[in-house]
């Protein structure tokens, strides 16, 4: 009997997720991607054994024999990093902004997540336990077009698993409706930088899923003012840097800090995740430089 398949299109939206690591790697590590064109296809071919007897005319039952599940899709970030993992090459082949292609006989395996949109305003995870990058890596840079990388992943069964669950992970969730939090970590509320340095200033969220990036932007949902004069309070000069995996923003000054100055560090309620839950309230705290 042919081999027959399952094909699944997940449509991507906007804040949903592809993020790929080296087998074993956690999500959070995981590389994220970009921006995918088109949706996602998931197919899972099989092939059937077909048991018969000479004494009957008919079949008597099927034996599933093989699966060979594999993930479509291209990505829109034609970025070098993308460009090497598509043409199945490890880290090393990028150094600085140049690429080697060339002598890789060995296929890398990897870890694939897939998060997107559910029924229901729900959300789905797809966790794909062990695959290694069979795409041909195909691009064509076209003049006013974006520049499109095929990736096509086949996915292997992971026998470190319990039988029956060696292939992949399908879990929906329910909508997310909780705000997320925010504190600072570094310095504490109340703590201190030190004078004459650009030391940094961090802020841990508390958040399920992800944060939207847009959401965070320096001057606007994220502020450091200077109150030493609380009448003419200004914002101080400085740039941020949002860590996905480890849910940090970062401020550094861009001047020294001055001694025994008082500041406040605020996050007002523009902050979002990807759920687009809002931070309940302006998150205010204090802290000071060292005279």
């Amino acid at each position: 009997m042919g081999p027959t398949a399952d094909n699944i299109v997940v449509g991507l939206q906007t804040n949903n997720t592809v993020k790929v690591g080296v087998y074993g790697t956690a999500e959070g590590a995981c590389t994220e991607l970009g921006l995918t064109e088109g949706g996602i296809e998931i197919t899972n071919p099989r092939e059937y054994y077909e048991r018969t007897a000479d004494q009957y005319i008919g079949i008597l039952g099927v034996d599933k024999i093989k699966e060979r599940p594999t993930v479509k899709f291209s990505v829109a970030e034609a970025t070098l990093d993308n460009l090497r993992l598509a043409m199945d090459y490890p880290a090393g082949a990028l150094v600085a902004s140049v690429l080697t292609v060339g002598g890789n006989p060995t296929a890398t395996e990897l870890t694939l997540f897939i998060n997107c949109n559910s029924v229901g305003g729900n959300t789905r995870k797809y966790e794909f336990y062990k695959v290694i990058n069979i795409s041909g890596a195909g691009h064509a840079y076209k003049k006013n077009d974006k520049t499109l990388i095929e990736f096509e992943f086949l996915i292997l069964q992971d026998t470190s698993l319990a039988a029956n669950e060696q292939m992949f992970e399908v879990t929906d969730s329910g909508v997310d409706t909780t705000a997320p939090v925010v504190a600072l970590s570094t310095p504490v509320d109340g703590g201190t930088v030190t004078k004459a340095t650009k030391g940094t200033v961090t802020w841990t969220i508390t958040e399920a899923g992800e944060i939207d990036e847009n959401s965070v932007v320096y001057g606007e949902t994220v502020l450091i003012m200077n109150i030493t004069v609380p009448a003419t309070a200004t914002l101080v000069a400085g740039t941020i840097v949002y860590n996905k995996a480890a849910k940090t923003i970062v401020f550094t000054p861009t001047d020294n800090w001055t001694a025994s100055d008082s500041l406040q560090a605020i996050i007002t309620t523009g902050l979002q995740d990807i759920a687009g839950n809002n931070l309940a309230a302006v998150k205010i705290e204090q802290f000071s430089v060292t005279a």
